[in-house]
Formats: structure tokens, sequence, C-alpha cells
């Protein structure tokens, strides 16, 4: 109905997914100590995937109202993105 706020929503989201993404690789390889450090950065890693995984299936929802999918991939990112601003300097 609004496609202007329907592409600012989507720009949005998509800036602070690869934020977000980027984010915990650097971060989670500064966070944990040296002798986890390598489980923590994949375990950061295999929740990257699994969300990458889900996406496909967020998009089924559609059949249930337009909007849920939507809301999903615009709101998780920008929760994720607003997150990564509480973590504190290394």
């Amino acid at each position: 109905d609004q496609p202007v706020a329907t592409t600012v929503l989507a720009i949005i989201g998509k800036f602070t997914a690869t934020a977000s993404f980027s984010t915990s690789y650097v971060y989670s390889a500064e966070l944990f100590p040296t002798v986890v450090r390598q489980t923590g950065v994949g375990l950061c890693s295999m929740s990257a995937r699994v969300a990458g995984i889900m996406a496909p299936l967020i998009r089924l929802l559609d059949q249930y109202h337009r909007a849920i999918p939507m809301a999903i991939f615009g709101s998780a990112p920008v929760v994720g993105g607003l997150l990564c601003v509480l973590l504190p300097e290394t």
C-alpha cells in the first residue's frame, strides 16, 4: 500500500543485517577468551547460517498474512543492529 515506506524499511533492514553479520565475526573474535575463541566464533557463524536457512521458510508465512514476512525480515535485523550499539568498545 505504501511503496516508499516499504522500500525504506527494506533498505534499513538490509543495512542492519549486513552490519550485524559482520559485527558478529569481528566482535566474537575479540569477545571470547583464547581457549574458547574458535568455538565461540563457530557458534556465531552457525547461528548466522541457520538464519539464512530459515529465510525461505519465513517467506512461506506470506500465505497467512502478507505483512508477516516483511515484519520479521524488517524487525529482526533492525533489532540486531540496534543491539550492536550496546556492545562495549574493545
